[in-house]
C-alpha cells in the first residue's frame, strides 16, 4: 500500500493554525468572476483517519466528511478546516493531521464576459500557473472545429444550472473526433463506428482532468495523417470528449486564481444556499452521487453543504440529465435490469470519467462489493491493462480499494446501457504532483505520459471491450513473418505473406498489424494490408516524413473479412533515392 504522505502532526496543531508554514501559488490569470464571491477560509487541513475497508469507511462517508479518493492501508483522508478534527474525534474516529495546505491568497480576477462568442485571446486565459479557464476550453473547441472540419463535430448537449437560471453559466459542450464519413458523429445510437467517450472535471476541483482532455483533443487532431496509430484509430472509431462536465463548479474553482477554491460540486444554490464556502461546507450537488443508479446509497450525504450531497432527488441536476441524454444518444441499451445481468459479449463502447487523485482504475459496481457485474471479468482485465500502462496503479471495484459510493456516473453508464465504464483517479498520493492542485508542470512531466497510452488503449477497446465477436478464439495468437523482403527504389510494390489457419469466424475491427521496415526515408513508403479476398486496407500513405525506418503497430478494421487465409503486407516505395527492406511483420486478426 502507499506510504505515509507527509510526516504526521498531532491534532494539537489545529489550535495553532496561525503558526503553520504556507506557500503561495504560481502566478496566473483567472476567468469570469462569479456573481457572488465565495469564502475560502484557511488554512485547510488533510486529516488521516483510521477507517478500514467496509463498515468503518462507509460510516466515515455517511457522516458527510469530505473524504478524498485516497487510501493508505486502513486509513482514509479527510479535507477540512481547523474544526474538522474535533468533529472527527466527536464522531469516534482516530485522526491526525497529515498535511496543512496553503492558506488562501485570493485576488479578484479581471472580469470577463461570459457571452457565447469568444475572441482569440480567450484561448490563452489561465490561472494557477497554466490551467485553462472555461473560456479557454470553449475557445479551444471552437478553434479545433475551425481547423479540422473533416475530423471534428462540436455538440452543445445542454446548459449548466446557472445558465438555466439566467445567472450567467455556460453551455455544456462536447466534441466528436473521427475521420468523418456519412453517419459519423450523429446523435444516434446506431452509429457505423464504435464510440469512445472521455470526460474531465465532473468534480470541479480536479484540475488535472481538464488539462488531460485538452491534450487528448490536440493529440488526435494534430496526429491524424502523421501518427499511424492515431490515424488508424480515427479511421475506425468515434472519439467523444467532454473536457469540462461541470463548468459552473469550475468557474468557482478558477476564481481562487493562485489559490484555487476547493469546489467539488455544481453551483446549484436551491438547497444549502447558506453553506459557508469553506472546503468542508459548500453549495451545490455532487454530480457523481446524483444519478439514479442506486441513488442515496453508500457514500452519499443528505446534508446540502457536504461535498458528497446527493441532491434532493435522483437525476435532479441539469448537468446529470444532460450527460445521460447524450449517452443514450450515443449508445444502445444492451443490458437487462438485474444486478448481475451481463451486457452481450459483442457490446461496443467505452466510457472513461477522469478524476483525481490516488492512481486508481475503478469499474462498476461502485455502490457495493456484495455483487460483481455480469461483465466483471473483461472489465477487470481492461482495468488491469490500463493500470499496468500507467506504471502500476491499483485497480478494482471502488469498495475493494477505496470505499463504496452510489449514484456515480460510471455505475449509471453500465447499469443503464451495459457500456464498459471506468473511473481513473489520476495523480499520486504524495509528492509535488499529488493533490487536486498539482503544479502545472506536472501535467507534461507526469500525467500526460501516463494517460496517453491509457487513452489510446481504451479507445481501441471501444470496438470490442467484452471480447465478443471480434476477438480471436483461443489458439489464434499473433502470427509473424520475419523473412526479409527488399523494397525496390521507386519501383513496384512487394509483398510478404502470413497465412492464418484454424481461426474460424470474422476478423476484428481492431486487428493489429505490427510492422518493422528498415528504410532511409520512410515518407516514401505506402503500406497496405491485403486480405485473403484481395481487399486492401491502407495502413500508411506517403508523406514528407524524412525519418529512418518504421517500427509501428497499426490498427485495421477488417471485421468484414474471414480470419483464415493468406494475408499480405504490401509495401511500395513511390519516390527515388532511398532504399530499404521489410524486416518483419506480425498480424493479430
Amino acid at each position: 500500500m502507499k506510504s505515509t504522505r507527509r510526516s504526521l502532526l498531532t491534532l494539537a496543531v489545529a489550535g495553532v493554525a496561525a503558526a503553520a508554514v504556507v506557500t503561495g501559488g504560481v502566478p496566473g490569470t483567472a476567468g469570469p468572476a462569479p456573481e457572488t464571491a465565495a469564502v475560502q477560509a484557511g488554512p485547510t487541513y488533510v486529516y488521516k483517519v483510521h477507517a478500514p475497508l467496509g463498515a468503518a469507511a462507509q460510516n466515515l462517508l455517511g457522516r458527510g466528511f469530505d473524504v478524498l479518493e485516497d487510501r493508505d492501508g486502513d486509513y482514509l483522508f479527510v479535507l477540512g478546516d481547523a474544526s474538522t478534527g474535533g468533529g472527527l474525534k466527536q464522531a469516534g474516529f482516530t485522526a491526525v493531521i497529515d498535511e496543512v495546505l496553503p492558506a488562501p491568497e485570493w485576488q479578484p480576477p479581471a472580469k470577463k464576459s461570459q457571452s457565447p462568442t469568444f475572441d482569440a485571446a480567450d484561448i490563452n486565459e489561465t490561472y494557477y500557473g497554466g490551467y485553462r479557464t472555461i473560456n479557454a476550453h470553449w475557445s479551444h473547441l471552437d478553434l479545433v472545429g475551425q481547423q479540422y472540419p473533416a475530423l471534428t463535430t462540436l455538440v452543445d448537449y445542454g446548459d449548466s444550472w446557472k445558465k438555466t437560471q439566467g445567472a450567467g453559466g455556460y453551455d455544456l459542450r462536447a466534441i466528436c473526433i473521427t475521420k468523418k464519413n456519412a453517419g459519423d458523429c450523429a446523435l444516434n445510437p446506431s452509429a457505423p463506428k464504435p464510440r469512445f467517450f472521455v470526460m474531465g472535471q465532473l468534480h470541479a476541483r480536479e484540475l488535472t482532468t481538464g488539462d488531460t482532455a485538452w491534450k487528448w483533443i490536440d493529440h488526435l487532431t494534430t496526429g491524424y495523417g502523421v501518427d499511424a496509430e492515431v490515424t488508424a484509430l480515427l479511421d475506425t472509431t468515434e472519439v467523444w470528449v467532454v473536457p469540462i462536465a461541470n463548468p459552473d463548479g469550475v468557474n468557482i474553482v478558477q476564481q481562487g486564481g493562485n489559490s484555487p477554491r476547493y469546489q467539488r460540486k455544481n453551483a446549484n444554490t436551491t438547497n444549502g444556499s447558506n453553506c459557508s464556502g469553506t472546503s468542508s461546507s459548500q453549495i451545490g450537488i455532487d454530480l457523481n452521487r446524483n444519478t439514479d443508479s442506486h441513488w442515496g446509497g453508500a457514500g452519499t450525504s443528505s446534508n446540502p453543504c457536504d461535498q458528497t450531497y446527493k441532491g434532493p432527488s435522483a437525476n435532479s441536476e441539469v448537468e446529470t440529465r444532460a450527460l445521460q441524454a447524450l449517452w443514450r444518444n450515443l449508445y444502445r441499451d444492451r443490458r437487462g435490469t438485474g444486478t448481475t445481468d451481463a451486457a452481450p459479449a459483442d457490446t461496443t463502447g467505452v466510457v472513461i470519467s477522469m478524476h483525481s487523485y490516488s492512481n486508481l482504475v475503478l469499474f462498476p459496481w461502485g455502490w457495493t462489493t456484495q455483487y460483481k457485474t455480469g461483465n466483471d471479468a473483461p472489465l477487470r482485465a481492461m482495468a488491469k491493462d490500463m493500470a499496468t500502462l500507467a506504471g502500476g496503479w491499483q485497480y478494482g471495484q471502488p469498495g475493494e480499494v477505496l470505499y463504496n459510493a452510489a449514484g456515480a456516473t460510471d455505475d449509471w453508464v453500465y447499469d443503464d446501457l451495459g457500456v464498459a465504464s471506468f473511473v481513473w483517479e489520476i495523480g499520486p498520493s504524495s509528492g509535488t504532483c499529488s493533490g487536486f492542485f498539482p503544479a502545472y508542470s506536472c501535467q507534461a512531466s507526469t500525467f500526460w505520459p501516463k494517460t496517453k497510452p491509457m487513452l489510446m488503449y481504451a479507445a481501441k477497446k471501444a470496438a470490442n471491450p467484452y471480447g465478443g465477436g471480434g476477438n480471436p478464439p483461443v489458439g489464434c495468437a499473433k502470427a509473424t513473418n520475419d523473412a526479409d523482403v527488399a523494397i525496390p527504389d521507386n519501383g513496384a510494390a512487394v509483398t510478404s505473406t502470413i497465412t492464418i489457419a484454424g481461426c474460424e469466424g470474422t476478423a476484428s475491427a481492431t486487428s493489429q498489424v505490427e510492422v518493422h521496415i528498415v528504410h532511409t526515408y520512410r515518407g516514401d513508403l505506402v503500406i497496405d494490408l491485403v486480405a485473403p479476398d484481395g481487399t486492401a486496407y491502407r495502413l500508411k500513405a506517403s508523406n514528407n516524413d524524412s525519418g529512418d525506418n518504421i517500427d509501428t503497430t497499426y490498427t485495421a478494421n477488417v471485421s468484414s473479412e474471414a480470419r483464415n487465409g493468406a494475408w499480405q503486407l504490401r509495401v511500395q516505395d513511390v519516390y527515388s533515392a532511398d532504399t530499404g527492406h521489410i524486416a518483419s511483420w506480425s498480424l493479430t486478426v
